[in-house]
């Protein structure tokens, strides 16, 4: 019998340090928050953005990272590709900078990682090799799956491939429900990380051994898009609607069916066991309607909601009557059919 050992669990090792900049790729909540934390260590903070991530609006911040970075003294530059001249010049001195890709869109070549040196880390919020891909904790809360984990493991051009440099495992707390929640949460653990390595690597160079990633555990799940992915089956058991309502809670726009002919969203839901159980034909009908929260009838249960929304934003929940039913056609449920991909830009047409 023939053993054989993939080629990316074979050890290597890295000098990171003295580090006097940090060099931070992409957006979101928590680019920001090292930003913050590098300038409160004294360090140089440069941050490379794409334009959709400019957009977005920081929850700390209450405002897009396009314009929070000035706040912290920090001029930032987004760009489409990573690639050229540009994003060559933007690269900079590597000897003694951290470059740490967080939600980074752009493919990195193998021109743009040689730039790098070695030193280009991406910081994935799932386990590794388990969960590569995108779609954030959208999946891991559609599985039921609480253990959390900070990895920061070297970007090397494979999907999520690279050997890691730091990890750390942990519990979500039961009150993580919500994409928002499972990232605000993650955000400390990875700023206690971060600022861990930081304070040993400001002082001095330090070798680091870097863990492979054993091939034969590895699952890969794609990237998604609420408007077009996230209609509710009715046909599903009660618990499995509850995850597939909080997987696309905030910060998303959330799930989706129709009422009356009209596309609603549905957020803050839970399951709920106390109203009886539900034969299958009444999935999806209103039973009750107190003016603060929905009472809908699911096989196995039924599912309280205490937002509802149209496609405009506005609120229809004191609309809805005891009686009304929600319903997704067919042809709606196929999203996962049609494979989203995500750019510098945002979606991709």
């Amino acid at each position: 019998m023939t053993t054989v050992t993939p080629t990316s669990v074979t050890p290597t090792s890295v000098t990171l340090g003295p580090v006097r900049r940090l060099l931070l790729l992409g957006g979101g909540e928590l680019l920001y928050r090292l930003a913050a934390l590098g300038r409160q260590r004294g360090l140089a903070v440069d941050v490379v953005a794409a334009p959709r991530h400019g957009e977005e609006n920081i929850p700390s911040a209450g405002k897009s990272l396009r314009e929070a970075l000035p706040g912290l003294g920090i001029k930032h530059v987004e760009i489409a590709e990573f690639a050229g001249p540009e994003a060559r010049r933007l690269v900079g001195d590597i000897d003694h900078t951290l470059a740490l890709s967080i939600g980074a869109p752009w493919i990195f070549r193998a021109e743009a990682i040689g730039w790098f040196a070695g030193r280009l880390f991406n910081l994935h919020g799932t386990r590794l090799p388990v969960n590569r891909g995108g779609g954030g904790y959208s999946w891991q809360i559609l599985m039921g799956d609480r253990l959390g984990c900070c990895q920061v493991h070297r970007v090397d051009g494979g999907l999520d491939t690279g050997p890691l440099l730091a990890s750390e495992e942990f519990i979500f707390p039961p009150a993580c429900r919500t994409p928002q929640d499972y990232m605000a949460h993650a955000a400390g653990r990875y700023l206690a990380l971060i600022g861990g390595l930081l304070e040993t690597l400001t002082a001095a160079p330090r070798a680091f051994a870097l863990a492979g990633q054993p091939e034969y555990l590895a699952t890969y799940w794609p990237r998604l898009h609420t408007p077009s992915q996230a209609w509710i089956d009715w046909r599903w058991q009660v618990p499995f609607i509850e995850r597939f309502l909080c997987a696309f809670d905030a910060p998303h726009v959330g799930a989706q069916t129709l009422w009356n002919g009209r596309t609603v969203r549905l957020r803050r839901a839970f399951a709920n066991f106390g109203e009886g159980e539900f034969h299958p034909f009444q999935a999806g009908l209103v039973s009750r309607n107190n003016g603060r929260w929905l009472n809908i009838a699911a096989a196995g249960g039924s599912l309280v909601v205490e937002d509802l929304r149209d496609e405009n934003g506005a609120e229809v929940l004191t609309s809805v009557r005891p009686g009304d039913a929600f319903a997704t056609p067919a042809e709606k449920l196929q999203g996962l059919a049609n494979r989203v991909q995500f750019d510098a830009l945002g979606l991709k047409k």
